[in-house]
Formats: C-alpha cells, sequence, structure tokens
C-alpha cells in the first residue's frame, strides 16, 4: 500500500505547488491589468482568458490537496455525534459516492477534451486550444479520483488488520 501511495503523494504536491502558482499568476495578471488600465489606459489583452484558465487549473490541480487535508465540504455537527464505527461508515459511503461520481465526470471531461481536440475549438481572444485546458482539469479530477480510491482501499486494509 505503501509503495502505491507514495507517488500519489508525490503528485499531490507537485499539483499542490502548480495551483499556488495559478494563483500567484491570476493575482498577478489582475493587477497588472488594473494599473496599466489606470495608470496607462492599456489594457492587457487577453487578460481574462488567462486568469480563467489559470484558474482552472488551479481548482483542479488543488482538488487532491483540499482532500487531504479535509478542507472540503462535510456536515460535522450531524456526523461527530455518531459512533465511530458509524462516522467510519459514512466516510466510507461518502468517499465510494464522491470516487463515482468523480470518475465519471473525468471520464466524461477527458471524451470532451477529445472533441474540442477534433472541432478545433479555440479561445476566443487569444485563440489559444481549449481542449488542453480541460486536458489538465481531467487530470486534476484523475488524480482526487485516485486518492479517493485509495482512502476506499486503506479502509479495507484497516478493516482486515
Amino acid at each position: 500500500m505503501e509503495t502505491t501511495k507514495r507517488p500519489l503523494q508525490i503528485a499531490e504536491k507537485i499539483m499542490r505547488v502548480i495551483a499556488a502558482a495559478c494563483l500567484v499568476g491570476m493575482a498577478a495578471m489582475t493587477g497588472a491589468d488594473v494599473f496599466l488600465r489606470g495608470a496607462f489606459n492599456t489594457p492587457i489583452f487577453g487578460c481574462e482568458e488567462i486568469v480563467a484558465i489559470l484558474g482552472v487549473v488551479a481548482v483542479g490541480f488543488a482538488l487532491p490537496y483540499a482532500h487531504y487535508q479535509k478542507s472540503h465540504i462535510g456536515v460535522e455537527i450531524l456526523v461527530r455525534r455518531l459512533p465511530k464505527r458509524v462516522r467510519d461508515a459514512v466516510g466510507l459511503v461518502t468517499n465510494m459516492a464522491t470516487l463515482a461520481l468523480v470518475s465519471i465526470i473525468t471520464w466524461r471531461m477527458f471524451l470532451y477534451a477529445g472533441t474540442l481536440a477534433e472541432s478545433g475549438e479555440v479561445s476566443m481572444n487569444l485563440e489559444l486550444p481549449e481542449y488542453y485546458v480541460v486536458y489538465v482539469l481531467s487530470f486534476g479530477f484523475f488524480v482526487y479520483a485516485l486518492c479517493l480510491l485509495a482512502d476506499v482501499v486503506k479502509f479495507f486494509g484497516k478493516r482486515e488488520a
């Protein structure tokens, strides 16, 4: 189990750094655009597209980190009062349902990116191929699904030990 968990941890750390860099890039682009608009009446061409792309990458790559930090939304007020066994069962069901949903999203997003690539869809101003962004987001969801799967496997491994 540890040999499969280690690559996931490395991927999560790399993705976390990329997500943070995207957030910094978004702030820098927005700040520079506002400054140039105010000082020189010259906006940065395509700034909205770049910020949107960076935002998509930041969200997609932050998913595994948010999962490991348990910073996603939960109904802790209700679940906290339940016995440990029931809490574990609720966590397992939640992880399995989320895994199913995220797996479907990943699969459909990957297919959608292929459709965009075939059609040659590009962004409005900068004419960047949009399918790259969808592939990157699909990869983020894929790693998130692997993290969920690792938690489910860990749950059953813990039960047998």
